[in-house]
């Protein structure tokens, strides 16, 4: 009840404006609180409002005093990947029993920290690996240069769910990645030939758009891509890409609050946050 009486306090100051009190009183909960999931709320509310040094702070206190619990244990891991500690969420996970829930989300942390092989090992662990686990392997496998590898699983993911935005963005990451830029540019055309109204469609080309440096265009087609699909993760994070690369921070910080709030922890939205943070 003290935390749901706080929370509610917070909310108030933070819609006056007073970030500087509700940091403080939020701060004040993590510390005294012993439930893991009140102290990861508190970070969250605290990455939000752009106070990102004290909700990493929560994090790390956290990460101190951590339960025994192994579904408790797996659950903070997830939460400090989604909060933009996938340092912490490695090593938490990394003595957890690997089964291929941990294995997933283990894969995708080691992504997230620029360990490619470890996190193509982690998937090649995984039982049934489904579409999404073979896409972050041929991501993992076009950031670390291995692009024939890239070509290779997306080509065959093309045959195997030829619909998916991932996997179509995924194509497009492994091209661009083995310099085959202008191929990517035209398997984007052709989506868009398919379907000009395609919030997929457009979502792809928003990003080939981002990839190649192009934001003004990047932006027309996230925004293309929204008014089909408001709620298109894809092209909300092209758009607040597109808005940082204009210095509009606050206005990306808001696309990435709706990113987040549809999907709390989307690797995407969180960047984004903590890159905004505390810019005007």
């Amino acid at each position: 009840m003290e935390a749901e009486k706080t929370f509610f306090e917070v909310k108030k100051l933070v819609s006056s404006g007073s970030i500087d009190a509700a940091e403080a009183m939020l701060s004040d909960l993590a510390s005294s609180s012993g439930d893991p999931f009140v102290r990861i709320q508190c970070a969250s509310v605290l990455m939000i409002v752009g106070r990102n040094v004290s909700s990493e702070r929560v994090l790390e206190e956290l990460y101190l005093d951590l339960p025994d619990d192994h579904g408790t244990l797996f659950q903070i891991a997830r939460a400090m990947r989604g909060l933009g500690r996938a340092d912490l969420a490695a090593e938490i996970l990394s003595g957890l029993r690997q089964d291929d829930m941990v294995l997933r989300e283990y894969a995708l942390v080691l992504n997230l920290l620029g360990r490619y092989g470890d996190s193509v090992s982690a998937v090649a662990s995984i039982s049934v690996p489904s579409v999404p686990d073979k896409v972050l392997t041929a991501d993992g496998f076009s950031a670390s240069g291995r692009s024939h590898e890239a070509l290779e699983i997306t080509g065959s993911l093309l045959k195997e769910d030829p619909d998916s935005y991932e996997v179509q963005r995924s194509r497009c990451t492994a091209l661009i990645s083995a310099g085959m830029d202008k191929e990517a540019l035209k398997f984007a055309r052709g989506l868009l030939k398919k379907d000009r109204n395609s919030p997929d469609a457009n979502a792809v080309a928003a990003y080939v758009m981002h990839v190649e440096g192009k934001s003004q265009s990047a932006g027309a087609f996230a925004s293309a891509a929204l008014r089909s699909d408001p709620s298109h993760m894809g092209a909300m994070e092209v758009l607040a890409l597109s808005m940082m690369d204009k210095g509009k921070f606050r206005e990306a910080s808001i696309v990435a609050g709706a990113m987040n709030e549809k999907e709390p922890g989307n690797p995407a939205a969180v960047r984004i946050l903590k890159e905004c943070g505390g810019k005007s």
